[in-house]
């Protein structure tokens, strides 16, 4: 599998890891892995790389951006995005106070039992019935029941184990490592326990930033995507809905042949003093199917207090 919001700094996806594997003959292996597994690793490090880069473009200052707010093509020459190893934290920026996050599940139990179900509005689509209510002290989602939530540092277990309860076959040693390695900033990861591409699986994290002084969310994403430009490609950046936030949203695709193609739909929501990053990480043949559902969820996010 490939890991998305996770590694490499962000995001993550992840490969099956059942008995058709070897049902099918006697699998490639890379330094002793199946190649599931490396693709996995890879992706893993794609989302770490992710969160890096947003933290170096903190640290580094404003950067320029292109008349109009136009989308850059590259990163400016004094900006470099860094690579770090795959698993490492990503230190918060300077203006980000470090603090030691105590989070719960008031909606969550363990073994992934829903305590509330959605209950649709008249504004709101039968499309959305049987979607869970995840939160934590600083943020709730509304999401599929296929989903299993919380926060990524210390309710690990009780994601896997929700995983498990819905019948997922994931590499749960990668997943726990790769969810407890995360920085503070991340207060919430979702993954999805159905898996329609057989290589990727579907997941959510949920990452304040700090914007620089004054500058518009047009030009925040924009920045995004130039630090990400030799990693990803952009495949569009537009408005985005929501009731009470300003939101745009960016597709980007990863540009790494070597595996599954992944893409990654940005969700950035400016609330007050902080973006808030919504990252939703899916196999690309997958994306178009599953965005209406990302816009759903999206619009149902609610901060409920700073961080």
């Amino acid at each position: 599998m490939v890991y998305g919001p996770w590694s490499d700094d962000i995001i993550f996806s992840m490969r099956t890891d059942d008995q058709a594997d070897w049902d099918a003959g006697a699998p490639r292996r890379i330094l002793g892995m199946k190649l599931w597994q490396v693709g996995l690793l890879g992706g893993m490090a794609a989302l770490d790389c992710l969160v890096l880069v947003v933290g170096a473009v903190i640290i580094l200052g404003s950067i320029p951006s292109t008349p109009g707010g136009g989308l850059v093509a590259g990163a400016p020459a004094t900006f470099t995005p860094v690579v770090s190893p795959m698993g490492a934290a990503v230190a918060p920026s300077p203006s980000i106070t470090p603090i030691t996050m105590a989070f719960q599940f008031p909606t969550y139990t363990p073994y992934g039992t829903p305590a509330e179900t959605y209950t649709p509005t008249p504004s709101v689509t039968s499309m959305m019935e049987g979607w869970v209510k995840f939160s934590v002290p600083e943020i709730e989602i509304w999401m599929p029941g296929s989903y299993a939530a919380g926060n990524p540092q210390t309710e690990t277990d009780a994601i896997i184990a929700s995983l498990k309860e819905k019948g997922a076959n994931f590499n749960w040693d990668v997943i726990k490592e790769q969810l407890e390695s995360v920085t503070d900033n991340y207060v919430m990861w979702a993954i999805d326990s159905y898996q329609g591409n057989p290589d990727v699986v579907t997941n959510i994290a949920f990452v304040y930033d700090v914007p620089n002084p004054g500058e518009p969310l047009g030009d925040y994403a924009t920045r995004f995507v130039g630090a990400m430009s030799d990693s990803f490609r952009l495949v569009e950046q537009s408005s985005s809905r929501h009731p009470e936030y300003e939101a745009v949203l960016v597709l980007l695709e990863a540009m790494d042949t070597t595996a599954t193609k992944t893409q990654i739909a940005l969700y950035a929501l400016k609330h007050k003093a902080l973006v808030w990053d919504i990252m939703c990480f899916t196999a690309a043949d997958e994306m178009s199917e599953r965005l209406p559902d990302f816009d759903r969820m999206v619009e149902t996010f609610r901060v409920l207090q700073a961080p």
